[in-house]
């Protein structure tokens, strides 16, 4: 048996379920094909959290979700810099002459909660159908159509297949390759403390000697979510050893100025790649968010340039239909700035992850000249929140 349908989704995901209801608020149907099943907690679980920058607020308020997912956000007023407790630190903060505004460096949100919202709002939405707990075995990819054979012995045809089923994806194995390709042998520990004293919504960023380490705050004012940046070797070193020897060597990086802190969660460990892929479109499959690219978590901008993404796609094909014309514009319109913000992380992660006096002393430098120039200290921070090149 076989049905037609003018959107397929690959990936139940963040990324597929945001394409999803942005195609809906233009009244565009579209049906996510997942192979986990969404009924088992396991498919929301993960220990991750996201940062949402200005720019994706403001996408999640033209597609009606922000509201909803704003109860289960931790706003981030202001980001404190660190260099190994050097004296130099830079301080982000936005000083808005009106403070009606209530203008928030970004937020952040625990993936779990993330992905049982959305997938809340994908059920409730008449635009949506989600087949889960089912896989893609074969696609016949042509110039006008695509054609899936499922697990269930059904296919599905359509004009547009979109996939958004991650890093591993058999779509893009099959039919793009990658422009660039980096294995940075570093893995991101992740896990969520709780602390004596409130957070305020600050968020630290120390750059330590054995690799980044985030302090991020959480909707509870006294949780906050770590992500510790470390080479592949002392990762598998830090996750063999004996607990309290962890929690020493956390609270050690972590700092007092929270207070004490306890665990909260497991930690988990996430190896870290970056890729671009060559072509974002082939006949009628599409690349988006995490499919067509993945860079270093340093800045937190990986989710935030797959919305951009899925943005400019929604739009061009609710203007101009599902045509060749609208997939060359997207991969235009997207490719270089994704490309961009690859190449950025890449550098910033290579200055900050090294040991050597000459890189020390150049960060120093670097954090003494940014606080003295407020134009550059600006750019900065508009850049963090998705408001570059306006």
């Amino acid at each position: 048996m076989s049905s037609n349908n003018n959107i397929v989704i690959l990936g139940c995901g963040l990324s597929g379920m945001i394409t999803a209801l942005a195609l809906a608020n233009y009244n565009i149907s579209s049906t996510i094909v997942e192979a986990q099943s969404t009924t088992n907690q396991e498919f929301f679980d993960d220990i991750r959290t996201t940062a949402i920058n200005a720019f994706s607020r403001n996408i999640f308020e033209k597609i009606g979700i922000w509201q909803e997912l704003l109860k289960l956000c931790g706003p981030i007023n202001d980001i404190y810099v660190v260099d190994n407790k050097a004296p130099e630190m830079l301080h982000f903060l936005i000083e808005d002459e009106d403070s009606s505004k209530n203008k928030k460096m970004g937020y952040l949100i625990e993936n779990t909660k993330f992905k049982k919202c959305l997938y809340d709002l994908v059920k409730q939405n008449k635009c949506i159908t989600v087949l889960d707990n089912i896989k893609y075995q074969r696609i016949n990819n042509n110039l006008d159509y695509c054609e899936l054979a499922l697990s269930n012995n059904s296919k599905l045809v359509c004009k547009l297949l979109i996939a958004c089923d991650g890093k591993n994806s058999r779509a893009k194995n099959l039919f793009f390759s990658n422009e660039i390709e980096e294995d940075y042998n570093q893995q991101a520990l992740t896990f969520i403390v709780g602390h004596e004293r409130n957070h305020e919504g600050t968020a630290v960023e120390h750059f330590m000697p054995t690799g980044p380490f985030a302090i991020l705050p959480l909707k509870d004012p006294y949780k906050s979510s770590i992500v510790w940046t470390v080479s592949e070797s002392y990762a598998s070193a830090l996750l063999t050893i004996e607990p309290k020897e962890f929690a020493y060597l956390v609270q050690e990086n972590f700092g007092s100025f929270l207070g004490k802190i306890e665990f909260q969660s497991k930690v988990g460990g996430f190896p870290l790649k970056a890729y671009t892929a060559k072509k974002y479109y082939n006949n009628s499959i599409v690349l988006i968010a995490d499919t067509a690219h993945v860079i270093h978590p340093l800045a937190g901008q990986g989710l935030n340039q797959g919305i951009k993404d899925i943005d400019c796609l929604s739009s061009l094909i609710a203007v101009n239909s599902i045509n060749k014309d609208t997939l060359i514009n997207y991969q235009k319109l997207r490719q270089d700035d994704n490309k961009n913000m690859l190449l950025i992380t890449d550098v910033i992660n290579s200055i900050f992850s090294s040991n050597s006096k000459i890189f020390h002393s150049t960060r120093q430098l670097g954090f003494k000249a940014i606080e003295k120039i407020p134009p550059f200290k600006e750019m900065l921070i508009k850049y963090a929140m998705g408001e570059r090149g306006k």
